[in-house]
């Protein structure tokens, strides 16, 4: 499984950590936060530091899928996300200026009910994503066990029949791991247990080894 450093916190606090673990990190994305105190300028400069990492540009639109998506592959992101809430023009968008640029292009699910997922397979698939995240974040997933409890959510996911990768998201630990074995996920993404960390080596290894 490859994994993927969500960098939402302190510019100079993630590239140290980025750094630190640059051997053991798959993907690097850049999130609303950085961007939001440092511009979007900053994503050329991240993709000069790790030109060997794909870069996820972590914007979640909802509207203006093309030209937004043409903004940032321009800047250096590899891959560009989008809400699966946004209509069909906007996702449509997103896929054209990802074909156009030979980049990738990620569907979110987060906000969904996971009971609900299933209801997006066929525009992912009849679109072309390349990935597809199922994001346990938000109030929805705060209570194990419980109806989104996150082991049941990753393993409902992994039984979907999409196409794309399978990315999980939003407060991913160890203790997960067997759940995505099971489901098969392709990246996990990872941000606060990499920032809280002293030494994530061991951690970070533990999922590559999925």
């Amino acid at each position: 499984m490859k994994v993927q450093y969500a960098m939402d916190g302190l510019l100079d606090e993630c590239l140290e950590k980025a750094e630190r673990y640059r051997d053991r990190l798959d993907v690097i994305e850049i999130g609303e936060k950085i961007i939001y105190h440092e511009s979007q300028n900053i994503i050329p400069k991240i993709k000069e530091m790790f030109p060997d990492k794909k870069v996820v540009v972590d914007l979640k639109f909802m509207d203006g899928g093309y030209n937004f998506s043409k903004e940032m592959f321009a800047l250096g992101a590899d891959i560009v996300t989008v809400c699966a809430a946004a209509d069909r023009d906007c996702l449509e968008g997103v896929i054209k200026a990802a074909r156009e640029d030979g980049k990738e292009a990620w569907l979110d699910l987060i906000g969904i009910e996971p009971r609900f997922y299933k209801n997006y397979v066929d525009i992912s698939n009849e679109l072309g994503f390349d990935y597809v995240c199922a994001h346990f974040s938000g109030p929805m997933f705060r209570d194990e066990p419980g109806i989104f409890a996150r082991k049941d959510s990753i393993l409902l996911f992994g039984k979907l029949p999409f196409n794309a990768k399978k990315v999980v998201s939003g407060k991913m630990t160890t203790e997960y791991i067997p759940e995505m074995k099971e489901a098969k996920i392709d990246v996990v993404n990872l941000g606060s247990i990499i920032n809280r960390s002293l030494n994530a080596d061991s951690m970070l290894e533990r999922f590559r080894a999925v």
